[in-house]
């Protein structure tokens, strides 16, 4: 359990995570809620080490996703194989920093940046008068922004981009955003957090605020 002196800031922006949860499960549900409502993750992981367990936990999720999941198509069975593997060092090294943060430990972190750069490709395209990056993995993505938690300064921002990964969701009847299949993962997230700074999982700590996985 965490000692915090913003402790009840905390509790409400968590509880806020779980009313649009609930709030994204209504019956009446017609459009997908903004994203912005994620931005307060940002607050959340202000803390060094708060980003840098979020990460760690986010990874073993991606880790999983990539386990469960049939080769891409779009992707040689090689390719999906160093893909795991990538990962998987990943996390190692980002438990053995938690343990004992180092300059080399730092390093490493940043020579898997660079690998995950030479894998994702350099396909650009200009998209709206802008140029976007097309990346080959999402899943790499996603260890990008967890990886930035531990090395780059700006870390809740990571913490927030890598949430925001998991959670957003787009379907034509909705639109983009926060949609009734991001509530599994919106809770998963409210959850880590909940026990993160509480010691408590969500319905210890809001016993009056009724929600379903």
């Amino acid at each position: 359990m965490k000692q915090k002196s913003h402790q009840s800031a905390y509790a409400t922006k968590i509880k806020k995570l779980v009313e649009t949860a609930k709030q994204l499960r209504t019956e009446n549900f017609r459009l997908a809620l903004p994203i912005t409502r994620l931005t307060s993750i940002k607050s959340l992981c202000q803390d060094e080490v708060a980003a840098e367990q979020f990460a760690l936990y986010m990874s073993k999720l991606v880790q999983q996703q990539i386990n469960d999941a049939d080769c891409a198509s779009h992707l040689s069975p090689e390719e999906w194989e160093q893909n795991k593997t990538l990962i998987a060092d990943a996390i190692t090294q980002m438990e053995r920093y938690l343990e004992s943060p180092t300059p080399d430990g730092k390093q490493f972190l940043c020579k898997l940046l660079r690998q995950i750069d030479e894998l994702q490709g350099d396909d650009y395209r200009n998209v709206s008068w802008t140029t976007v990056r097309f990346v080959k993995s999402g899943e790499l993505l996603k260890l990008e922004y967890a990886i930035r938690c531990f090395v780059d300064q700006d870390f809740p921002y990571y913490a927030y981009r890598l949430a925001r990964e998991f959670i957003e969701g787009y379907k034509p009847q909705y639109g983009t955003g926060l949609i009734p299949e991001s509530v599994p993962m919106l809770l998963e997230v409210a959850e880590f957090l909940c026990q993160y700074y509480f010691g408590q999982n969500l319905s210890q700590k809001f016993p009056n605020l009724i929600y379903s996985t």
